[in-house]
């Protein structure tokens, strides 16, 4: 990277001063950093278009020093309390496994011509040490003795990336072999490591993807989405058990073992039903040339199968997501913090793909998970939707360009077109594309019901979400929304039973305790909806009202104008709360300050907006004309 002259950088609510050597919050509060660990972050910051080695920053900030990597880490870790930053949900520093750190924060460089870059401001930092000299009498921290050289995890991810791609183009080169009762339906396990130390969510998913993508080239093979299969992460699974959970006839399920050099990926399928063994592969792998032995893999083990496949499907089983391999591990890891549906995972798989997005620009899937991250945020209320749909869109965009064959492309800008446009008959197009690619794309048949349930009917938009639990039938959200929609259907005894058996089983998911307030509130049973919800602080605007409409139901108004107050402070910073405020004035008798916050609601772009066709909580505004303005202003009249 070309060095510029700068003093320093504001790198989000902290200054880096290069000149002074200081790192200060915004309000001028110095926070204690050793030189070292100062270098390391102004190197990090300066080269931060790329990832930085171990050895690079060892060589650049400990010169003619021989230290250890421990060294390393404890300035990585003083950086990260400083920042308030974690390993696990990165704001400014991730870690490339095995590898090394890039600095993934906001950066604005502070430009006054007056000096050089941070490497070189380091470079004449850091003294020449005579020779007896030690890194300990410079750094505190003690250095502690050298180790073997181990296998990375990061290499360990690259040969994972080339050994699944062979297991799926075995298993492509199986199922053409004659065999009665081929299953119609698979489910891919998280592979398991041998041993208890070698637990790794990423490498155990990353894995499990990897195969989950291919496998579902095959036509005529149901395979479970990455989302069903989450849950089944760690070394005790039963999969017969999983597979029966996950109602499909076979699962694969594995090891991974590491050993001199070289990957060892165990694999099989199982009949479910009987727990035979239908298949089984054992792979070994050097770490070299990993992505010439993968395509050597696949292409020898898929064989006379793609001869029969279609275009599509073949290049689909052979093709690669990205010729980056950190790139590849960024994005694996921003899947999995995706995968727990939290604010703070949200914002860390955001890092990840953008991340991602940075090692290789043609990365389709890293765009398209940025693009999701970003609508999540936007109905978790994270972010004002004005804000966090501008960034969904072009990254919906960016995915399209680069691969317009990616079903999760055409998903992501179908939810931009129906959840902030408006533009409810684009939203179905786009979802039926995806389909039209991958007719088992689970989360496409989701999203197009909800597209349905707003703009055409509840009864077909069920039918989209039926589809959804079926392809899975294990994953907590798709079962919520169908719960959701039953309550939109006006089947409250349906919906009912189904959303308080998901509470059973998962009494802290907050989807389905909130659309189950819902139903109570709509079938007079306020008190239940006090008991169930106080004490929450269930995430997102449009179930804000759920609590404050059970007060006003039961006549505490002080408390439903608490939580009138608390949605209204979140108006100035842009989040879509309009909806809500609507449905609180309105379960307070104020008619007319209802219909102005339903109005503002269409401006403010409140996500729950596009249900108010069917919402039963409007019922006492049907016969307003002012609601029909309001519906035909986002096309729903």
């Amino acid at each position: 990277m070309e060095q510029s002259p700068t003093r320093g950088y504001r790198l989000g609510d902290f200054l880096l001063d290069l000149p002074r050597r200081r790192l200060t919050r915004a309000d001028g509060e110095t926070l204690p950093l050793s030189g070292r660990a100062f270098d390391v972050l102004a190197v990090l910051v300066e080269r931060r278009d790329r990832m930085v080695s171990k050895r690079e920053l060892l060589e650049t900030v400990w010169p003619q020093t021989v230290v250890e990597e421990n060294n390393l880490t404890q300035a990585i870790s003083t950086l990260r309390r400083a920042l308030g930053d974690s390993r696990e949900s990165p704001r400014h520093i991730v870690t490339v496994a095995g590898r090394g750190y890039q600095y993934i924060g906001e950066v604005a460089p502070l430009q006054d011509g007056s000096g050089a870059g941070a490497a070189a401001v380091v470079a004449a930092a850091v003294p020449t040490l005579p020779a007896a000299a030690s890194a300990a009498e410079v750094d505190a921290p003690a250095v502690t003795p050298a180790v073997p050289v181990v296998v990375t995890r990061r290499r360990l991810l690259i040969r994972l990336a080339a050994i699944a791609a062979g297991v799926a183009a075995g298993y492509a080169w199986w199922r053409t072999r004659p065999a009665p009762g081929l299953p119609s339906s698979i489910a891919v396990l998280p592979f398991r490591p041998l041993t208890p130390e070698g637990h790794d969510p990423a490498i155990e998913l990353g894995v499990a993807e990897l195969l989950v993508n291919r496998l579902s080239a095959l036509p005529g093979v149901v395979v479970r989405p990455l989302s069903s299969v989450r849950k089944f992460a760690g070394e005790a699974q039963d999969p017969l058990a999983a597979g029966r959970e996950l109602e499909v006839e076979a699962v694969v399920e594995g090891n991974v073992q590491m050993r001199g050099g070289r990957v060892r990926l165990t694999a099989r399928l199982l009949d479910v039903d009987t727990g035979a063994s239908l298949w089984a592969g054992d792979f070994t792998e050097s770490y070299d040339d990993f992505f010439r032995l993968q395509d050597a893999v696949a292409t020898q083990l898929v064989g006379a199968l793609a001869i029969d496949l279609p275009d599509a499907a073949r290049r689909r089983l052979r093709g690669h997501a990205t010729a980056d391999a950190e790139a590849w591990q960024l994005y694996a890891n921003g899947r999995y913090q995706l995968s727990q549906r939290t604010a703070a995972g949200s914002r860390a798989a955001l890092r990840y793909f953008e991340a991602a997005e940075r090692r290789d620009p043609t990365f389709a899937r890293a765009a398209a998970g940025a693009s999701e991250s970003w609508a999540i945020m936007a109905t978790q209320g994270v972010e004002p939707p004005s804000v966090a749909f501008r960034h969904a869109r072009a990254a919906a965009e960016r995915a399209l360009s680069l691969a317009p064959g990616l079903p999760d492309a055409h998903v992501a800008y179908g939810h931009v077109l129906t959840q902030y446009d408006r533009n409810f008959e684009g939203g179905r197009a786009a979802y039926r594309k995806a389909l039209e690619i991958d007719p088992n794309y689970a989360w496409a048949h989701l999203f197009l019901g909800l597209n349905t349930l707003q703009s055409v009917n509840p009864d077909e938009g069920l039918d989209h979400v039926r589809r959804a639990q079926a392809l899975e039938p294990a994953v907590l959200p798709f079962n919520a929304v169908a719960g959701f929609t039953l309550y939109m259907a006006r089947r409250f005894d349906e919906a009912r039973g189904a959303l308080q058996g998901l509470l059973e089983v998962a009494p802290e998911a907050a989807l389905p305790r909130q659309f189950l307030a819902r139903v109570l509130l709509a079938t007079d049973q306020a008190l239940a909806v006090v008991k169930l919800l106080e004490g929450r602080n269930d995430p997102g605007p449009g179930s804000l009202s759920n609590l404050g409409r059970a007060y006003a139901k039961v006549g505490n108004v002080a408390a439903a104008r608490a939580e009138i107050a608390h949605a209204e402070s979140l108006v100035p910073v842009g989040h879509g709360v309009g909806w809500d405020l609507s449905l609180l004035y309105l379960e307070l008798g104020d008619r007319e300050r209802a219909l102005e916050w339903l109005e503002r609601a269409v401006d403010d772009r409140s996500q729950m907006l596009g249900y108010m066709n069917f919402e039963p909580a409007l019922d006492p505004l049907r016969d307003d004309p002012r609601l029909r303005v309001v519906a035909r202003r986002i096309n729903l009249a």
